[in-house]
């Protein structure tokens, strides 16, 4: 009988625990994945203007997940680099087409013939970075992303470069 009372208790004591456990994973939600906010793209060649790129800022904040996509213009070679932001970010995937890259981090981003890529991420470090592409940066086409602390007064406030369809699914 004692046997019987233990395998008893200890398995009302694992099924507690199991359910549990099943009920605290579902309130976590990995922002990587979950409710991302997708930021208006960036599109490199403006108005035929291969030395423009818009919008020029962007306001995030930590630990929110994002997507970005970039689109550039046919207009000419464009190489996109922002090397303080993605040393402050969690890469979770680039998307370039039907591929999906896996990266801890990346250098620069480059478009030979025009294309874009989606980039989703989460910002870890507030600051101020600069982004832009390699040569246009050199004559003052610099564009600007502030990441603020998830405890910052404006944390929460949308802003002109955040899209109105933010969703939290990660196909398109």
């Amino acid at each position: 009988m004692p046997r019987l009372f233990i395998l008893a208790a200890l398995a009302a004591f694992a099924l507690t625990f199991s359910t549990v456990g099943q009920s605290a994973q579902a309130q976590i939600l990995d922002p990587s994945v979950h409710y991302l906010e997708r930021l208006k793209p960036l599109i490199l060649g403006v108005d035929k203007d291969s030395s423009r790129m818009e919008p020029m800022e962007y306001h995030l904040k930590v630990g929110q997940g994002y997507r970005w996509k970039i689109k550039a213009s046919d207009l000419t070679e464009y190489a996109f680099v922002a090397p303080a932001f993605i040393r402050n970010i969690w890469i979770r995937k680039i998307e370039v087409g039907e591929v999906e890259i896996k990266a801890v981090t990346l250098d620069e981003i480059e478009f030979e013939n025009g294309g874009e890529a989606e980039i989703f991420f989460v910002c870890i470090r507030p600051g101020t970075y600069e982004f832009g592409t390699k040569g246009l940066m050199e004559r003052g086409v610099v564009g600007k992303i502030i990441v603020a602390s998830t405890d910052a007064p404006d944390a929460g406030k949308k802003t002109p470069a955040m899209a109105d369809d933010d969703d939290d699914d990660d196909d398109d």
